[in-house]
């Protein structure tokens, strides 16, 4: 079976804006190589109740369309990610998801020493951003090793 279906295939369960606990935010697929010097030791990403409050403060009107569809990202992501200043763990997942289509940016930390990733922040994202991220090379199409 092709990898990129199977990724697809492992869906996490639905998330929940209420959750009082952790949750499954979705799996990375292990043929997805990582930039920088991150490997993904974990490829299961959790997301904390806190990080979910921090998305319903930041953009409230996007916090269910962003539950929704940060499985979607994490499993078959169009783009990858790594921020030019900042926490060097920390990689961007970015996919268009949805109707009407958005791109959606999920921010997740591999914490590899522990054998842990994290869901950071989930929002949607202008064409114009990612067009600017891609040129200033810190984006790039999602590829296997």
């Amino acid at each position: 079976m092709d990898a990129r279906l199977h990724a697809r295939m492992r869906r996490a369960p639905a998330l929940s804006a209420d959750a009082a606990d952790v949750q499954i935010a979705g799996f990375v697929p292990r043929w997805l190589a990582l930039p920088g010097e991150v490997i993904g030791v974990e490829r299961t990403v959790r997301v904390t109740p806190e990080r979910i409050k921090h998305i319903r403060r930041r953009r409230p009107a996007w916090l269910e369309f962003c539950l929704k569809h940060i499985p979607d990202a994490l499993g078959d992501p169009d783009f990858v990610g790594l921020r030019a200043q900042g926490d060097r763990r920390r990689i961007e997942f970015v996919r268009l998801v949805g109707r009407p289509a958005r791109w959606l940016l999920v921010s997740v930390k591999f914490l590899d020493d522990a054998r842990e990733a994290w869901v950071n922040s989930a929002h949607p994202i202008a064409t114009s951003y990612l067009t600017r991220r891609r040129r200033a090379g810190t984006m790039w199409e999602a590829r296997g090793p």
